[in-house]
């Protein structure tokens, strides 16, 4: 295929046949295990392992472009997809097609995306079917379409570096394809770290967008009222934790995500694991969750959530809105939530009442992307995650490829501009202009009209947010566990854990010892077992 994929592709006769044969890569009773799942989401205090039973609402796919893909369901939506298809451009014009995986965002997202695709059509003839998918629903979405026909096999998906490794080794991903379409547009211009974690076997599984890092927000005005310093390690952050909650006033010292249904509580916790040296497993393949540096940052979250943070589940959003209201002193969350700091978003407003100026809180925010724990091995490590542009083994090569080549120079810009706070360019720049997409990106505004992520933060922070996103440890993808990872984030393997934890069913120590078990489970032929629960002698 070599650098003239895209330019033989564009000049191939457009009424050339398409597809390849769809892989599977999980046996057809997993279809229908899926759906037969519960219809109601777990408890907060369901009993241990029952909260792996997460279903989600349908929502029907809407007639026009872009489309909602619907949850698997038991009777599922096939007879509406069916019906899409069949009046869709795909069935009735000569040109060929490509099915396209977007993620389901804010309504400047979707225009974005659909402009993307619009704008490949325009140039290249192909047909794009642009979808919208729910990222917590993208897992259980793309194991349907890969055994049963209830839902198109994308050709083109985005996903999160969660699950990008897992389904490359699960065939779901091309990695010929993708690697070729690298070379094309030379690996020196994109992250160098984003590259190296989604190695699987000489190749790429996916290629990376754009990526964020995890913010730790904190009052800094309340924080001089007090004297605290920076929340920058475990100690400080227990401290300010302490000095801020007033249970008269209903002020919290600490929030963040705790539903057993999100990877927003993984993340979460992830962080606090990587910056107290627990890993998730090491070189050798052994896991390391028994560990003492496993056990105390399952601790530290245990203290945290139940000493500091408001009653109840808590999500990326109810941890938003208590900082919003101003009652909270420090939140874990996403840089989506700067905007609404500096008044940008009309439906997420502040309402502190310190709030006096549309700008108050963003001006009386600190914003940390790196702490450190406690331990012997603890480290200052940030958590970074990006999304990758995935072509799936269901694709035409040529055409995804060709796709991905204009994602990546025409369309990159119109994409990460849609939500800028949220998307770094992991693609830095071009051959010829190696830190282009960098420079523009630091002068987008992160609404229509509004001021950049320097005017209302400082270059710092700007520059903070947007370096060494992928350079920390992530679990297990250095180590060549990103399978491993990807099994542990689809099925929220820890969120549940750590639901268990707060719920008082376990301890941190018996935490351990059962999230030992459940990833042993994960791993066929695990080659370094310990009982954790060794049954004791017999007295002579």
């Amino acid at each position: 295929m070599g650098g003239s994929l895209m330019f033989s592709f564009f000049h191939r006769n457009r009424n050339a046949t398409w597809g390849r044969p769809r892989p599977v890569v999980i046996l057809a009773i997993i279809s229908l295990l899926l759906l037969l799942l519960a219809a109601c989401k777990p408890a907060f205090l369901d009993p241990p392992r029952l909260a792996t039973e997460t279903a989600q609402e349908v929502v029907m796919a809407t007639p026009a472009p872009p489309l909602d893909l619907p949850a698997p369901t038991p009777t599922g939506p096939a007879g509406e997809i069916a019906e899409t298809a069949a009046n869709s451009t795909t069935s009735i014009a000569p040109n060929p097609a490509l099915i396209f995986w977007g993620k389901k965002g804010s309504t400047a997202e979707a225009v974005a995306q659909q402009a993307i695709a619009n704008e490949f059509s325009a140039q290249s003839g192909v047909n794009v079917e642009l979808f919208l998918v729910e990222p917590e629903l993208l897992p259980d979405l793309m194991q349907t379409a890969v055994v049963s026909s209830a839902y198109p096999m994308p050709h083109v998906v985005m996903l999160p570096l969660e699950y990008t490794v897992g389904w490359a080794e699960e065939g779901v991903l091309d990695i010929g394809t993708t690697t070729q379409v690298m070379t094309i547009l030379e690996q020196e211009t994109f992250d160098p770290a984003a590259l190296e974690l989604v190695q699987v076997g000489g190749g790429l599984a996916a290629l990376p967008s754009d990526g964020w890092q995890q913010l730790l927000l904190y009052r800094t005005d309340w924080f001089a009222e007090q004297n605290l310093p920076p929340p920058l390690d475990y100690s400080a952050i227990i401290s300010a934790g302490q000095a801020i909650s007033n249970s008269i006033e209903l002020i919290n010292g600490f929030n963040m995500p705790t539903e057993s249904s999100l990877v927003a509580t993984t993340r979460a916790f992830e962080q606090l694991a990587i910056a107290n040296g627990c890993q998730l497993v090491d070189e050798k393949g052994e896991l390391q969750i028994l560990t003492p540096a496993c056990q105390d940052a399952l601790e530290m979250y245990r203290f945290l959530c139940n000493s500091f943070c408001p009653p109840g589940v808590q999500t990326e959003v109810s941890t938003r809105n208590a900082y919003l209201a101003g009652r909270v002193g420090m939140i874990m969350a996403p840089p989506s939530v700067l905007p609404m700091l500096a008044g940008l978003d009309p439906a997420n407003l502040p309402t502190c009442t310190d709030c006096t100026s549309a700008t108050y809180l963003a001006e009386n925010t600190g914003i940390v992307t790196q702490f450190r724990g406690r331990g012997n091995g603890a480290t200052s490590a940030n958590l970074g995650n990006a999304t990758y542009l995935g072509i799936t083994n269901a694709a035409d090569e040529e055409i995804a490829a060709a796709f991905a080549q204009y994602w990546f120079n025409d369309g990159y810009m119109t994409w990460i501009g849609s939500a800028p706070e949220m998307k770094v360019p992991l693609r830095r720049g071009t051959p010829e202009e190696p830190l282009r997409f960098i420079r523009e990106w630091v002068t987008l505004p992160l609404r229509a009209g509004g001021a950049n992520l320097t005017d209302l933060f400082g270059e710092s922070v700007a520059n903070d947010l947007s370096t060494n996103i992928l350079d920390s440890s992530r679990w297990g993808f250095r180590q060549g566990y990103g399978g491993l990872v990807s099994q542990i984030y689809e099925d929220l393997h820890f969120s549940i854990l750590l639901q268990e934890l707060l719920s008082g069913y376990y301890n941190s120590n018996r935490a351990a010892i059962e999230g030992y078990k459940r990833l042993v489970e994960l791993i066929p032929n695990y080659a370094f077992y310990v009982d954790p629960e060794p049954t004791p002698s017999p007295e002579p």
